[in-house]
């Protein structure tokens, strides 16, 4: 085999016949390789090399909880040679999960609410022991540090101290990143929730809020107006809480939720983002008890 990638995977993981199908560059320096074999067809997932040993240690052992718990909500990981769960090569921490054959889910509402059943799936877990990678406290204290010259800092900081104490409500498995992006149909028509590597037990109101503004609150792209999709909402919603998952979950709760991705979100796309994620967010605290009515 020529490619240094190909023996190596088949080295470390005991595949035969590999070959490799594409590369798929992410953010942060990570990529995911896709190789077929005798076996089946498998993703490498690699990490920038100044990641710390102590997270690819979580990320692995999240993948592995799931499969554990949920088989087939996420890829399964596929052990090394040694019964580990990830190697380090060339200075990066890697892991080879099983490649998922079928399609992202869309934006619409049928696929909504099959993302909705999917979450509320995830989040009847609970006693991960691995933590996601969102702690409140140290967002919540970033928050307080940001936008001082900013005209909305005094309503941005009123906000922020108006949020409960989300790690006294419930807690569960979280994905941290909830969307149709990070979602796939399988060929058996399941579907299982990718890009799992900040997951772990964490903030159910949070995660389950997360998409009420993030992704049902955005600029029209013709008009520039701000539009709440409330068929799409009200459809992951359904799905959701068609599931039962959490008892007094409550969607005030969840509006809080969203409120607090929306602020720890607000300055993850520049300068120039800034402003326009402020307007999504006082738009949805404006149209807040319309949204909710609307999720029913």
């Amino acid at each position: 085999m020529g490619d240094s990638y190909e023996r190596m995977v088949q080295h470390n993981w005991r595949l035969t016949n590999v070959s490799a199908l594409q590369t798929i560059e992410g953010k942060g320096n990570r990529s995911i390789r896709v190789f077929a074999a005798a076996e089946g067809i498998f993703a490498l997932k690699t990490f920038d090399p100044a990641l710390p040993e102590e997270r690819i240690v979580d990320y692995t052992g999240a993948l592995v909880y799931l499969q554990d718990q949920r088989p087939g909500i996420s890829p399964k990981l596929v052990s090394t040679a040694a019964a580990g769960t990830y190697i380090r090569h060339e200075h990066q921490y890697m892991y080879l999960m099983e490649y998922i054959q079928g399609r992202q889910l869309e934006e619409t509402e049928e696929d909504e609410y099959k993302l909705g059943r999917a979450a509320a799936s995830l989040h009847r877990l609970r006693g991960c022991p691995v933590r996601a990678n969102l702690n409140v406290r140290e967002r919540i204290a970033d928050m307080c540090k940001r936008f001082h010259a900013y005209p909305f800092k005094s309503e941005y900081d009123r906000i922020i101290g108006s949020l409960p104490d989300f790690d006294a409500l419930p807690q569960s498995f979280i994905h941290t990143d909830i969307g149709p992006h990070n979602a796939m149909m399988s060929a058996e028509g399941n579907v299982v929730f990718i890009d799992l590597d900040d997951a772990g037990e964490g903030s159910t109101v949070i995660d389950a809020g997360y998409p009420l503004i993030a992704q049902f609150v955005r600029f029209d792209p013709h008009t520039g107006e701000i539009r709440f999709n409330a068929a799409l909402a009200r459809a992951f919603y359904a799905g959701y809480f068609s599931m039962q998952p959490v008892p007094g979950l409550h969607k005030e709760l969840l509006f809080d939720g969203a409120v607090f991705m929306q602020l720890m979100y607000m300055p993850c796309y520049g300068e120039s983002g800034i402003m326009p994620m402020w307007e999504l967010l006082a738009y949805a605290i404006r149209n807040r008890d319309a949204m909710l009515k609307a999720i029913g």
